[in-house]
């Protein structure tokens, strides 16, 4: 397994950003629109949009552009990824769900399910890109996920918090900062997978 640098990895996400903005954010930008449509606009981003975004950025990642036309090209693809993330986030999303209902002696319940959710998607977040990659289906992505972040446990953990702390700044400015670290994030994942797997994208300085 070749090393591994987080922050050069961050550097290439910059890179690469920058010349696929527009697309990125736009994906971004679109679905905290759609979403602010009642009752269906949640399901238009979790079904479409957000896959849509993972494919942006697998691509980019990848092959150093992406169209929005490629972003949505195979739906199959995209169907696959909103499910591969409900399965992961059923059981958290129903804790979380049943705590807030509850309300009365229901804390419990709703610190747990956020923590289940935090743990999934730290072993759970490589999933994607091995369904994208076609090297998966849904739920053996979830296998080859938790394998991969199990056997670079520290690297993965690192550039989890440098996502987190990253949005943190992103935050700072009225949030405005989230829209460059938001988009990029959806690249930096998929170049640390491509990275840990071994699998090649293009190289960025």
């Amino acid at each position: 397994m070749r090393e591994v640098s987080i922050s050069q990895l961050w550097g290439s996400a910059w890179n690469l950003f920058k010349v696929n903005w527009l697309l990125l954010v736009g994906l971004l930008v679109l679905s905290i629109i759609v979403i602010l449509i009642p009752l269906i606009g949640a399901l238009i981003v979790g079904i479409l949009l957000l896959p849509a975004l993972v494919q942006a950025g697998y691509l980019v990642a990848r092959q150093g552009q992406s169209s929005f036309g490629e972003a949505f090209r195979d739906i199959s693809l995209l169907l696959k990824v909103f499910v591969y993330y409900l399965i992961l986030g059923l059981i958290p999303g129903i804790l979380i769900g049943v705590g807030y209902i509850l309300e009365r002696d229901s804390a419990g319940t709703v610190v747990v399910g956020y923590i289940l959710l935090f743990i999934l998607n730290l072993f759970g977040w490589a999933g994607p890109y091995a369904i994208l990659s076609g090297r998966a289906g849904i739920f053996s992505a979830i296998e080859q996920s938790f394998s991969l972040t199990a056997q670079n446990f520290g690297k993965v953990f690192v550039a989890f918090l440098s996502y987190i702390g990253l949005g943190i700044l992103g935050a700072i400015p009225c949030g405005v900062g989230l829209l460059v670290v938001g988009p990029m994030g959806y690249v930096f994942l998929p170049l640390l997978y491509l990275a840990l797997t071994g699998e090649e994208g293009l190289p960025h300085s």
